[in-house]
């Protein structure tokens, strides 16, 4: 402790009153040159397009002024080329005014080596100046001459890995595999495991991108197994978010239900736990590198992280049984979520331009699209007919306004053919089908058309997923028109061309996931004209479809199982039937109403929007399964029982009939 001297004049002592002093001006050369850092404003504020103007505005004064020194000359056009991408390149005259700047500031650093430090930033800027006039083989050509030509062993390793990065970023998705994996030996070699992890998550996203099925289960194993632990550092958490987001789509994707579920319940405690907060404000995380500085890497942002949470927990249930399917409760939620982080400012780095504010918001609508696509999808598959009628008038309206019609159109063509599929009018089904092909097929450079009226390429974007699904659907359809045929002669000569177009949809079904590796297992055995061929196909689906807990196919595997036992094995036949008829009933259990004070008598209204007064669900279906129990039930001499089913046929016959009288709404 201090010793105190109570002799001593322990009060404070006043402060003392200084004289006025002149302010004297900053001389005009730096305060020009100040003036873009004092201003600068992430795009998301109100000022910023004013804040660019006016630092363009101070710069050019700068350079107008003579003999300037080469660095502080260097460093202005520099900025003036960083300032005309964040006003925005379509601006009138920006674009040219940032190639001179780019060009004289290059000139420079050529006169003065020691200016050297500049040329990194300034290629970068060229290769995006030469993207955005639709040269990338310039773009990349451009930075892959600064690895080998500029970049040093001897470079700071934060250098180094920026521009690789850089580079791999530059690349379509079929040539950046080698470069991603030039980073991670590189990584490697200096012993940076968080820079080599990182380049490890980046081919994993590329393999999973391009559909490399084979080899994402591989890498997906041997980066899981490096989180075994904890994560401790801030970019070890935003990669295991990213993992877990990639190994729930791929097992979802394969159809394998557990494993995808166990992701998703460590993703939610992730992001319930507080791990957003290691990807900062804008998802900008920094690598701590040894002797060195750290290396600055963009990562998702973590507001698109927390609503991508939403979609993809609604990708991963796939059964729409039960009075609250989670398929539906979580898009739900995510289309509110994204209605709630349009509405706020989002958090952006200063250097950020109007195009990457415009890019952010644009991944919020994608994911509101494809959310509002799983609640038709769920509705449709519980013939909740209203309610996917409503979502398919929003996804188009929403589609439209901000330009991702030519993303959704093949996705939602197929929604109405499946809509007018469950609705019982073949003709428009059929339409559907083979325009949702058409439109997801695959297309060469020139077939892409434009649309002036909606200023966008409206003939499809290629999606081979959606493509096999409409084909497989519109072959669906035309076996179930030929079983209606009373002329056996008519009917099998149809089924024997459908039996030579179904060989290529079938084989192209088994390399689409699991779901249509179902799909086309059950078009076989309906297809196929031997016994034990149709029992093993189904037997194929019904794994494959309880591997993956989609119940919605999986009842009607049962029922077609069942089938098959009729006549064979009473018993098991009625077991398929009773497991098949839960399962369709669940797919109209509604949830149930609140109690009120008054007993129930004022039970408050669901909070869903769904219409659905008879909750029968897929009636076609029921119904079916029930003319075979009532079969069952006649053979076995139960006469209570037939009697019993057939008021439940009828129930389901009044149902069947309401959906082929109910109006089609013409959805456009």
């Amino acid at each position: 402790m201090h010793d105190f001297d109570v002799d001593a004049d322990n009060r404070p002592f006043k402060r003392q009153r200084l004289g006025p002093q002149e302010l004297k001006p900053l001389p005009l050369d730096i305060l020009l040159l100040s003036l873009p850092h004092l201003l600068a404003h992430p795009p998301t504020h109100r000022q910023h397009t004013r804040s660019v103007i006016l630092s363009l505005s101070a710069l050019r004064g700068y350079l107008a002024q003579p003999n300037l020194e080469p660095r502080l000359e260097c460093r202005a056009w520099t900025e003036l080329a960083e300032a005309g991408f964040r006003l925005g390149l379509n601006t009138p005259g920006i674009e040219n005014e940032v190639e001179r700047a780019i060009t004289r500031a290059l000139m420079i650093t050529h006169k003065h080596p020691s200016l050297r430090i500049y040329k990194p930033q300034l290629t970068r800027l060229s290769a995006q100046l030469a993207i955005h006039q639709n040269n990338s083989r310039l773009a990349q050509n451009i930075l892959k001459k600064i690895l080998v030509s500029f970049i040093l062993p001897t470079d700071p390793p934060h250098a180094q890995y920026s521009a690789h990065l850089a580079y791999i970023d530059s690349l379509s998705d079929s040539k950046s595999i080698g470069a991603i994996r030039e980073l991670h030996t590189l990584a490697s070699h200096n012993n940076h495991t968080d820079v080599s992890l990182f380049a490890t998550v980046l081919e994993l996203h590329h393999l999973l991108k391009n559909g490399m099925w084979n080899n994402v289960r591989q890498s997906l194993g041997s980066i899981e197994k490096t989180f075994t632990e904890i994560p401790r550092t801030n970019i070890q958490k935003a990669l295991m978010m990213h993992v877990l987001i990639m190994g729930v789509l791929y097992h979802t994707y394969v159809g394998e239900y557990e494993n995808s579920q166990s992701r998703i319940k460590k993703l939610h405690e992730m992001l319930d736990g507080g791990a957003l907060e290691a990807l900062g404000s804008s998802g900008i995380v920094e690598i701590e590198l040894a002797n060195s500085h750290p290396l600055r890497v963009q990562v998702t942002h973590p507001r698109v992280l927390y609503t991508l949470g939403f979609l993809v927990s609604s990708i991963s249930k796939r059964d729409p049984v039960g009075r609250k399917p989670k398929r539906r409760l979580y898009a739900e939620e995510g289309v509110l979520t994204v209605e709630r982080e349009l509405k706020k400012e989002l958090a952006l780095p200063i250097w950020a331009s109007v195009s990457d504010l415009k890019e952010m918001q644009e991944r919020f609508h994608k994911m509101r699209a494809d959310m509002l696509c799983e609640l038709i999808g769920v509705a449709i598959s519980r013939s909740e007919f209203d309610d996917a009628e409503r979502r398919l008038s929003q996804v188009i309206a929403e589609t439209r306004t901000h330009g991702l019609f030519a993303l959704f159109s093949a996705r939602i063509t197929l929604h109405q053919a499946h809509l007018a599929h469950g609705l019982g009018r073949p003709e428009r089904a059929l339409k559907c089908y083979q325009v949702a092909a058409y439109l997801s097929r695959r297309r060469a450079p020139n077939e892409i058309r434009f649309d002036d009226k909606y200023g966008e390429d409206t003939d499809g974007c290629e999606d081979p997923w959606v493509n096999v699904s409409a084909r497989a659907g519109e072959l669906w359809l035309r076996i179930g028109l030929a079983s209606e045929q009373t002329d056996e002669g008519t009917r099998e000569y149809e089924m024997e061309i459908l039996r030579a177009r179904a060989v290529d949809v079938v084989k192209e079904c088994e390399g689409c996931g699991g779901t249509l590796q179902a799909v086309g297992a059950v078009l076989a055995a309906c297809l196929s004209k031997e016994f034990l061929a149709t029992k093993t196909h189904l037997r194929t689906a019904l794994n494959l479809t309880t591997a993956a807990s989609d119940n919605h196919l999986r009842a009607l595997v049962l029922a077609l199982v069942a089938a098959q036992y009729v006549h064979t094995s009473t018993e098991h036949a009625e077991t398929m039937l009773n497991t098949a008829e839960l399962l369709a009933a669940g797919l109209g259990a509604q949830p149930k109403a609140n109690k009120g004070t008054d007993g129930g008598k004022n039970s408050a209204a669901p909070t869903s929007n769904i219409k659905s007064a008879d909750n029968v669900g897929n009636a076609h279906l029921r119904l079916w399964i029930g003319e075979r129990a009532l079969e069952l039930k006649r053979r076995n001499a139960d006469d209570q029982g037939a009697s019993k089913q057939e008021l439940i046929n009828k129930r389901f016959e009044e149902a069947v009939a309401k959906v082929r009288k109910r109006k089609f709404g013409e959805v456009d």
